[in-house]
């Protein structure tokens, strides 16, 4: 048991450790080796995986308590967080927990048994995002966000892809070390060479397409981000509208941009349905000829939306984004009178400068978001986000990591505004361009390219852990077939 729960701690460690995360390739081999000497003892099978799965979601959900709601709860705040931390770590906990037993009790030859291990791991993934209450945070492929040759397996099957690999080469080792201590050398250098070669492969094809990818990459579009650092929790973003107004007008007048970002929640009202509020950011359009893309909430239409205002060089609205994914229990309507109102196509701004994607804060933890946002057109795409909601520095690099993860599975530049930070740009292979200090004032300036080159991924999509599976039945049916033959 105490195997298991420093696997967890350390697999949760390297979500915020990038300079541990390398060694996640063998440090979860020990908890498999365990696993595979007590296969047959089910019981314990699912006490070892609950211990795992316990220690890594308690540990890395303990971040919740970052999170400052106390506007919202008032003194049961403290209660509500617990709650929060024990409730999603205990869900998606058991998910994993669950996956994890069926993968090592399913039918299926012994030699074969990765392949349901990571079928059933990277279904548990999947499920982290599905529903209105998706969350998906823990997928074992960002983990490796700052190994960068490592992660460019998602530009050919997502962050789950990288997920499944660093599975199946922990659990081929673990095999492997079995194979010796049964004095078996064929077998234990065959699992090792495979081990080795996934491994292996993975970061030749890594460093290979960041190599090509790099050398065709054309900035030709220059970018603004503006991050005026402005608390919500302590004053609730009283004067951001005004500092942003004038950070972004200095900006375009030092900086020449072609676009200007402004973050998440930069305003309240609608620019459809407010004058005045329409002319503030005009302003800044008018200031040097950018297009200006503004965070802004409130009611637009009798529906209260999270939007994304474009607003062309003459001061004219030319396209708005409303929010299709929403925060579960702050913008799903739990907590309000009425419900927020959720866009339902992609968000692609079609402009002279090319089109651009827009993802909104919390959808860019979702892959499928940001590449049905890429195969829509967006030829860069763009988040904004306020994370001022958070304290300390561990849930916005957080952010961060799915950003990076975003760009190199839609091989697009991505630019993040971030209220209090991180704001910064990557390129399609995950290299970040440039970023602010987390906490400070600062515009981002920044040249990015609009000439992207589609993935597999955005081909594929996640229909290869659906293959996985097909190839996890046939296995099962070959074992049901020998074990029946056997009983004959």
């Amino acid at each position: 048991m105490a195997i298991a729960a420093v696997c967890g701690a350390f697999c949760a460690l390297c979500f915020d450790a990038p300079v541990a995360a390398p060694f996640l390739w063998a440090a979860l081999a020990p908890f498999f080796v365990v696993l595979l000497k007590n296969k047959e003892n089910k019981k314990f099978v699912f006490r070892l995986a609950a211990v795992f799965c316990g220690t890594l979601f308690l540990i890395y959900y303990a971040a919740f308590f970052s999170l400052d709601i106390t506007q919202r709860a008032g003194d049961a705040a403290g209660w509500v967080k617990t709650l929060g931390w024990l409730g999603v770590s205990a869900v998606q906990g058991a998910v994993l927990c669950a996956a994890i037993a069926a993968g090592m009790l399913v039918p299926c030859p012994e030699k074969w048994r990765v392949a349901p291990v990571c079928f059933f791991w990277a279904g548990a993934e999947w499920l982290y995002g599905v529903g209105a209450l998706g969350l998906p945070c823990v997928r074992l492929g960002l983990t490796q966000s700052g190994f960068l040759p490592a992660v460019q397996g998602a530009a050919l099957g997502g962050v789950m892809a990288t997920g499944v690999l660093l599975v199946a080469v922990n659990f081929l080792l673990a095999q492997a070390y079995l194979f010796l201590r049964a004095q078996k050398i064929r077998p234990f250098a065959l699992f090792l060479a495979v081990a080795i070669g996934i491994f292996g492969g993975n970061l030749c094809w890594g460093t290979f397409r960041m190599a090509t990818v790099s050398q065709h990459a054309e900035p030709a579009q220059k970018v603004c981000a503006v991050q005026f650092n402005v608390s919500f929790p302590e004053n609730g973003g009283e004067g951001r509208l005004e500092k942003a107004e004038a950070m972004a007008k200095q900006a375009a007048r030092e900086e020449d941009p072609d676009w200007i970002l402004l973050p998440e929640n930069t305003a309240n009202g609608s620019l459809l349905d407010d004058p005045a509020l329409r002319e503030t950011f005009a302003g800044i359009a008018r200031e040097d000829g950018a297009y200006v893309l503004a965070g802004v909430y409130g009611v637009t239409g009798y529906r209260l939306r999270n939007s994304a205002f474009l607003i062309g060089a003459d001061g004219a609205v030319k396209d708005v984004y409303h929010k299709q994914r929403l925060v579960p229990f702050f913008e799903n309507g739990y907590e309000t009178p009425f419900r927020w109102q959720a866009e339902m196509q992609p968000g692609v701004l079609k402009t002279q400068n090319g089109s651009a994607g827009v993802l909104i804060c919390f959808e860019s933890l979702f892959a499928d978001a940001a590449a049905d946002t890429a195969r829509a057109g967006a030829q860069a795409v763009f988040v904004l986000t306020n994370d001022s909601w958070f304290c300390g520095e561990t849930v916005p690099a957080r952010h961060m990591a799915q950003t990076t993860l975003r760009a190199v599975e839609t091989g697009r530049y991505f630019v993040q505004a971030a209220n209090t930070g991180i704001t910064a740009a990557v390129s399609p292979v995950g290299e970040v361009l440039g970023s602010l200090v987390p906490d400070t004032d600062g515009v981002l300036a920044v040249s990015i390219g609009f000439s992207p080159k589609d993935t597999p991924y955005l081909i594929g999509g996640d229909l290869w852990i659906a293959v996985l599976g097909v190839v996890c039945c046939a296995l099962a049916v070959t074992a049901w077939c020998k074990k029946k033959k056997r009983s004959l």
